[in-house]
């Protein structure tokens, strides 16, 4: 017997432009054999900078359940696709006060060829023109250079470092809507 959670594909939010083959599609239900893929092929990859994305997804059926039934119904969760083929993740945490977090990764195999400050491009978009929010920060891992410099590129702005709730040291990037 189908499970009917998994039978009926959900209207999903897809980013893209019309000058790059990347583009960002919301999660569905059927995207967690393909997350779970880039997860496995190298979970210490994910590991390095104290990403928990490889603990919290054991298992495909880990990955389709935290996306049938998110913790935070509120946060949009896109897989990063290129020609077909899925590359990363790029997520946005909406806050209460016209911010959002964004945060992304990368499977190994992938890195070095712009992933993620291509799809941070699109997901902020997204955030400033479609949501109306006015700021869009990231929190990195002190350390954590490949993602500093892709952030940095993208235009966020160092606004300091702090320690989480965890005791993880981080910085954190900011950018802001331009004014029309």
């Amino acid at each position: 017997m189908t499970n009917p959670e998994l039978q009926a594909t959900p209207e999903r939010v897809v980013l893209k432009s019309d000058n790059d083959t990347v583009q960002l599609m919301q999660l569905v239900p059927q995207d967690a054999d393909d997350y779970f893929v880039l997860i496995a092929q190298d979970p210490a990859h994910l590991r390095q900078h104290g990403d928990e994305t490889a603990d919290k997804y054991p298992t495909p059926d880990a990955v389709r359940d935290s996306i049938v039934h998110p913790k935070n119904p509120a946060k949009y969760r896109f897989g990063i696709w290129d020609n077909g083929v899925m590359v990363g993740s790029n997520n946005l945490t909406p806050e209460d006060n016209g911010r959002a977090e964004l945060g992304s990764w990368v499977g190994k195999e992938h890195i070095g060829q712009g992933y993620a400050g291509r799809a941070r491009a699109l997901l902020v978009d997204f955030a400033f023109n479609r949501l109306g929010f006015d700021e869009v920060y990231c929190d990195i891992v002190v350390g954590n250079e490949p993602s500093k410099r892709s952030v940095e590129k993208s235009g966020f702005a160092l606004t300091g470092d702090f320690v989480d709730d965890e005791g993880v040291h981080k910085w954190r990037y900011v950018l802001r809507r331009q004014s029309q």
